[in-house]
């Protein structure tokens, strides 16, 4: 019998406020492995909904810096101190990601000292610490992580001005699932892609997102303007299903959506439309909270 291999949507946004959706963050769960993939605005208060308890997460990686995918890290240290945890947070991610924990960890150095005294004895030393390594970053794939089975390589991609930013392929119990993190179309996702089960990705559609600079323009020029580079660095739902096809990847979700929308079925079929005419396996747009089995993808 196949062993749990999902990934858990804790927030499939953009920095683009949502009703319904929450900065960029998932869970990785490989059999008794949890392994949290960016924390963005948002995403740590999915985690109980989403039927995940933060003391189970033993292991936190990031795909690159942006505030969406990092802003919720200091609610999650919280969740996680004080819902069990009682070892420190392995945390992997490229550089700057050290600077990043030990500035937050900074800024709660006085919530720390107050829940310790008010609950003496009771909330683990360790359970509030975090143990940070930065991976170097480099052409071709590189394995950084052996846990439970679990296998978690990194590739760079191609989010410039970014750098570096990194994509996740993950590998438990024969299937692979790869996370695209944030990046416009290059052949190291396509590579890392490549017979995949599942890909995670990015995905910006043109014409929705021209709709809305349209649409803000006439009250927010400023915002309309920086919206206007947004999709130099993302990846288009057009290029996505190509990708998907060429890579021969067995089933695809669309996160981190730009434009961001709500959780309706007609706006998420507008999104993806004229995809399947390019990829024809599954396609899925995520939602928070929701599960989805990395499942061994069929040949023909």
């Amino acid at each position: 019998m196949p062993q749990t291999f999902d990934v858990v949507f804790l927030g499939t946004g953009s920095p683009i406020p949502s009703p319904d959706r929450c900065g960029c963050g998932h869970v990785i769960v490989a059999g008794e492995s949890h392994v949290l993939v960016d924390c963005g605005y948002g995403a740590a208060r999915r985690l109980m909904p989403a039927g995940i308890i933060p003391a189970q997460v033993d292991v936190a990686v990031f795909t690159h810096m942006h505030t969406d995918h990092i802003t919720d890290v200091p609610d999650f240290l919280n969740l996680r101190w004080t819902s069990g945890a009682t070892k420190p947070l392995r945390v992997f991610g490229p550089t700057g990601t050290k600077k990043m924990i030990d500035g937050f960890l900074m800024a709660l150095e006085d919530d720390i000292r107050f829940r310790t005294a008010h609950h003496p004895g009771k909330l683990h030393p360790d359970g509030i610490k975090v143990d940070v390594t930065e991976v170097p970053a480099g052409a071709g794939m590189e394995t950084f992580l052996n846990e439970g089975g679990l296998a978690l390589e990194r590739f760079e991609v191609d989010h410039f001005p970014v750098v570096p930013a990194f994509g996740y392929r993950a590998r438990f119990d024969g299937r692979t699932a790869v996370l695209s993190g944030d990046t416009s179309f290059c052949e190291s996702l396509l590579e890392a892609s490549s017979g995949a089960d599942l890909l995670i990705s990015d995905a910006l559609n043109p014409a929705m997102f021209q709709q809305l600079i349209e649409r803000v323009r006439e009250f927010r020029p400023l915002a309309a303007s920086l919206f206007e580079d947004v999709p130099s660095y993302h990846i288009s739902t057009d290029e996505v299903a190509r990708l998907a096809r060429d890579a021969g990847v067995g089933k695809l979700v669309l996160s981190h959506l730009l434009p961001n929308l709500p959780n309706s079925p007609e706006m998420e079929a507008a999104f993806q439309a004229g995809m399947s005419d390019v990829y024809t396996g599954p396609i899925h747009v995520a939602r928070d909270t929701q599960r989805i089995t990395v499942e061994k993808r069929t040949t023909t």
